[in-house]
């Protein structure tokens, strides 16, 4: 409880330290320098929640870097992946599609068709060079090549083996160079941190992550264990930030920083229980900031709801490019310009994710846990499309929570954690509700409190009109499709 009090009022003290500066409208002010055909980075981090930055009011942990994007452009409170695994996020990303559209693409180590097309090689035919280094799209097998665009991991660092191997900086430097003069470009940097596995008890050995400061999430154990876990976690998230700071530096020595259009997010939630593989906030909600010196004059905070699938085509738009009708995600042109912070478009105020599977066997004959959220201002809804099934997998295994996690085997012992494992585990009603301004944990399912009768029924149209006029295979009784998809890896955990 105390750990809950303390987490509320760092997020009421966060909400009310940001700062909020006007904004000067690019249409009105001319900016520093022409910003037609501006370039494009984008920053994914491989499994981070949201309120894990120091700009969000964490106290565990410092991104200076993050700090700086969100603080000289826009920061998004509401922003929201797809799908809380990491293949189906990234599809949505580069589609700019719910991921319940993308076929094999909307599963881990599944298959990315060339039917389907993507903003980066929307860009690169309209004479952008595209490239990316790190994950980049994935785990699993494309046609065309990974369609984050093309490979530039070919210099690696000579670092900790327990960190990404792959020399993100160095990398953007050959891509930077080998561009033709005045040539724009977009560029996926997509590091594995805060992925597993972990360099066990290396936030606290490091003296560099305050373990007092940790902020344990209500649905999990204040353990000891849990508690180093977390530190380790934290510890990659700082790891990364000093890397994205030598990012914005080689930018700024291309003389490219303030013509490029910088967003940083994740793809998902923390890698924990009742979080990856969730549609809860610590699944599903996630980091975002833009920075564009050239076309943000000014720090905004802004409340709109943002779905990961509205990248693909804001890109599209700020390049001048229409982007395709297939796209479900809608363009926030509109938000970075705004004269303030706040609420910018009454309509921006839900979005929607989803899940089906994550690790192949986690069930039996390979089924999936098929559910369907919309998150809005202070409710969360969700529906799961096959009650019957467990969540995080079969017990005792719970495959759908990644392996090599010390959290996992902590409640795992039932004896003492027997609660903590009902909420990541245990077979869950066909729907929840939660109020997740006053309970962040996701712990009170209101559904079938007569007070939110009304309530719970117009999420619930909400949720269906949204499915059904996007194709949502479960609205055209052909959900089980999402079966049938092979799984392109023998290995039986997420990468």
């Amino acid at each position: 409880m105390a750990s809950k009090k303390i987490f509320n009022s760092l997020l009421a003290i966060s909400a009310l330290c940001g700062l909020v500066i006007g904004v000067v409208l690019f249409s009105k002010t001319a900016p520093p320098k022409p910003i037609e055909r501006p370039n494009f980075l984008l920053v994914i981090t491989d499994d981070q929640s949201w309120v894990h930055t120091s700009f969000a009011g964490y106290p565990a942990v410092k991104t200076p870097n993050f700090d700086r994007i969100a603080s000289e452009g826009i920061y998004f409170r509401n922003a929201y992946a797809s799908a809380p695994t990491c293949t189906a996020s990234r599809s949505a990303i580069l589609t700019g599609q719910h991921f319940w559209r993308l076929g094999t693409a909307a599963q881990l180590w599944g298959e990315f068709p060339a039917s389907l097309t993507t903003y980066q090689s929307i860009l690169e035919k309209n004479g952008y060079k595209t490239g990316y280094t790190g994950k980049g799209w994935g785990p699993g097998k494309a046609a065309n090549g990974n369609p984050a665009g093309h490979d530039y991991n070919q210099i690696k660092n000579n670092g900790d083996p327990n960190f990404s191997t792959i020399d993100h900086v160095e990398n953007l430097e050959k891509f930077l160079q080998e561009k033709k003069p005045g040539q724009p470009f977009s560029f996926w940097v997509s590091p594995t941190e805060p992925h597993r596995p972990y360099k066990r008890d290396i936030g606290e050995k490091s003296g560099e992550i305050p373990m007092n400061k940790i902020i344990i999430p209500p649905f999990l154990p204040d353990d000891p264990v849990v508690r180093k876990d977390m530190a380790d976690y934290l510890y990659e998230i700082q790891w990364f930030d000093k890397e994205l700071g030598r990012v914005l530096q080689t930018l700024a020595d291309h003389d490219e920083l303030d013509n490029t259009v910088i967003v940083f997010t994740s793809d998902n939630g923390m890698p924990f229980p009742r979080a990856k593989s969730n549609n809860y906030e610590y699944g599903t909600h996630v980091p975002f900031a833009v920075r564009w010196g050239n076309g943000i004059a000014d720090h905004q905070e802004v409340t709109d709801f943002i779905s990961l699938t509205d990248i693909a085509p804001t890109f599209l738009d700020l390049a001048g490019i229409t982007p395709p009708a297939a796209m479900t995600g809608k363009s926030f042109r509109k938000q970075l310009f705004a004269k303030k912070s706040g609420r910018i478009d009454q309509q921006r105020n839900a979005v929607f994710s989803g899940f089906e599977r994550h690790i192949v066997n986690a069930r039996l004959e390979n089924r999936g846990y098929p559910s369907r959220a919309l998150h809005a201002d202070k409710y969360l809804y969700i529906q799961n499309l096959a009650q019957d099934r467990w969540p995080a997998g079969r017990p005792p295994e719970l495959l759908d929570i990644d392996d090599g996690s010390p959290t996992k085997q902590v409640i795992m012992q039932r004896d003492k954690n027997d609660e903590f494992w009902k909420l990541a585990a245990d077979k869950r009603p066909a729907e929840e509700l939660y109020a997740v301004d006053r309970d962040p944990g996701q712990l009170n399912n209101l559904a079938a409190d007569p007070e939110f009768k009304s309530l719970k029924a117009s999420m619930e149209q909400q949720l269906f009109e949204q499915m059904k006029q996007s194709g949502d295979p479960w609205t055209t009784g052909n959900g089980d499709i999402f079966n049938t998809y092979i799984y392109n890896s023998k290995d039986k955990v997420s990468p």
